[in-house]
C-alpha cells in the first residue's frame, strides 16, 4: 500500500483562482450585482435599509470563503470588527471573517481610507450615522499572469529550486532517489493547479500517464493531472521529445532505467503581447467592464461616485503592472500625478504608477488632450468639477 503518496496528495492541493483585492471586489448598497457572487452585510437592529447591502466578488473566481456575523467573531476564522461608533444600532459586535489561510488580512476604518492600503468604501446613503467615511482595506494584490509552457516550468531532481513553487514527483516504490524530484513553476506566475498521484488518475482532472516501461518499480500507474480548463494539455514520451511540441526533460540521473529520454510535452504557448495604449485600455465609470482587468481609481474624499471608477486593459494582453494610490507616489515605481485643480476633494495627491521597466510613459492633462500625443479621456459624469476635459496620454 502506498501511504506516502496519499499524504502528498493532501498537501499539494492548488491554491486556486481567488479574487484579487481590490480589483475583483465591489460593495453594493442596493442588492446583489450581476456577474458577482456576494454575502449579505446585515445588522438587523439597524432600520436604515441594511437588508440590501452586499460585499461581492467577481463570478468565475474561487470563493474567498468570507462570512458575516452580526453578533461576534466566528470561531476558527480570522475576523475583522466592522464598527461605526456614531451609529447607535449595535454596530459594535459585527464581524467580517475569512479563513486563516486567506491572503486578504482585512483592516477596517470608520474614519477614512487607511494610508498604505487599498480600500473599498462601505456606503449606505440611507443611514445618517456617518457611514460616508467607512472603508474595508487590505494590501493591494497584483494579479499574476498564467504560467507559460515551457519557459515558466522546470523539472528538478535535487529538491525545490529557488524562486519556484513545486509539486513533488514521487514513486515510493522506486529506490533511486525519487524523493527529491519536483516539477515546478515560477513563483511570479499563477499557480497552474497541477497535482501528482502515483496510483492512478485523479477523478475530476485531466491526467497524463507518466510511464517508463523499462523501469521495474511500478512506473505504470503514475499520473500528472491538471484542471480541465488548463491550457497545457500535456503529452508524455519515454522515447525522446515529441516532434512538433515543446518539451521539458524529466531526468533522474541516479535512476539507471533509461530516464535520459523521458519528456513532458505540450503545444508551445505564445506569450501575451504588451498592452498598446490607448487601443487596449479603457476608463470606465460604472464598474469593471466585461473582458477587461482593472485597477480601481478611487479618491475616498470625493463624494461624486468615484467608488465605481476603473482604469482597465484587455484580458488578452499582458498585465501592465499598473497601481493606483490616492496619497502620494508609490516608492519604487514611475508615477504620474492625476490632478484636477478645480476639484476641492483632495485631487492634489493622486498618482497612477507603472513599473520602471514599463514602456508606458504617461502624461496627464486636466485641460484637454495633449497635442501630438495619444490620449484617453477619464470622465466621471457625476462629478461637477470639470472632469469632462481630463485626459491620460502617452
Amino acid at each position: 500500500m502506498k501511504l506516502l503518496p496519499l499524504l502528498l496528495l493532501l498537501t499539494t492541493v492548488s491554491a486556486g483562482n481567488k479574487p484579487i483585492w481590490p480589483t475583483d471586489f465591489r460593495w453594493s448598497s442596493a442588492g446583489g450585482l450581476v456577474g458577482y457572487e456576494c454575502i449579505i452585510i446585515l445588522e438587523t437592529a439597524d432600520p436604515h435599509t441594511w437588508n440590501d447591502n452586499y460585499l461581492c466578488w467577481r463570478s468565475g473566481k474561487d470563493s474567498p470563503g468570507l462570512r458575516w456575523r452580526s453578533w461576534g467573531p466566528i470561531s476558527g476564522m480570522r475576523c475583522t470588527q466592522i464598527h461605526e461608533s456614531a451609529d447607535p444600532h449595535t454596530w459594535m459586535d459585527n464581524y467580517l471573517c475569512e479563513p486563516y489561510n486567506s491572503p486578504y488580512k482585512f483592516s477596517w476604518s470608520s474614519a477614512g481610507a487607511i494610508p498604505g492600503k487599498s480600500c473599498i468604501q462601505w456606503l449606505e446613503t440611507a443611514d445618517p450615522h456617518t457611514w460616508a467615511d467607512n472603508f474595508l482595506c487590505a494590501e493591494e494584490q497584483i494579479p499574476q499572469r498564467e504560467a507559460i509552457f515551457p519557459e515558466d516550468f522546470v523539472f528538478y531532481s535535487a529538491g525545490v529550486p529557488s524562486g519556484y513553487e513545486c509539486i513533488q514527483i514521487l514513486e515510493s516504490a522506486d529506490p533511486h532517489t525519487w524523493n527529491d524530484n519536483y516539477f515546478c513553476w515560477k513563483q511570479t506566475v499563477k499557480n497552474p493547479g497541477l497535482r501528482w498521484r502515483s496510483w492512478g488518475p485523479i477523478p475530476g482532472m485531466r491526467c497524463t500517464q507518466i510511464h517508463e516501461s523499462a523501469d521495474p518499480h511500478t512506473w505504470m500507474d503514475n499520473y500528472l493531472c491538471e484542471p480541465y480548463n488548463s491550457p497545457y494539455k500535456f503529452s508524455w514520451s519515454s522515447a525522446g521529445a515529441i516532434p512538433g511540441k515543446s518539451c521539458i526533460q524529466w531526468l533522474e540521473t541516479a535512476d539507471p532505467h533509461t530516464w535520459a529520454d523521458n519528456f513532458l510535452c505540450a503545444e508551445e504557448q505564445i506569450p501575451q503581447r504588451e498592452a498598446i495604449f490607448p487601443e487596449d485600455f479603457v476608463f470606465y465609470s460604472a464598474g469593471v467592464p466585461s473582458g477587461y482587468e482593472c485597477i480601481q481609481i478611487l479618491e475616498s474624499a470625493d463624494p461624486h461616485t468615484w467608488n465605481d471608477n476603473y482604469f482597465c486593459w484587455k484580458q488578452t494582453v499582458k498585465n501592465p503592472g499598473l497601481r493606483w494610490r490616492s496619497w502620494g507616489p508609490i516608492p519604487g515605481m514611475r508615477c504620474t500625478q492625476i490632478h484636477e485643480g478645480a476639484d476641492p476633494h483632495t485631487w492634489n495627491d493622486n498618482y497612477l504608477c507603472v513599473p520602471h521597466s514599463s514602456k508606458l510613459r504617461f502624461h496627464w492633462s486636466s485641460a484637454g488632450g495633449i497635442r501630438g500625443r495619444r490620449c484617453l479621456q477619464w470622465l466621471e459624469t457625476a462629478d461637477p468639477h470639470t472632469w469632462s476635459d481630463n485626459f491620460l496620454c502617452v
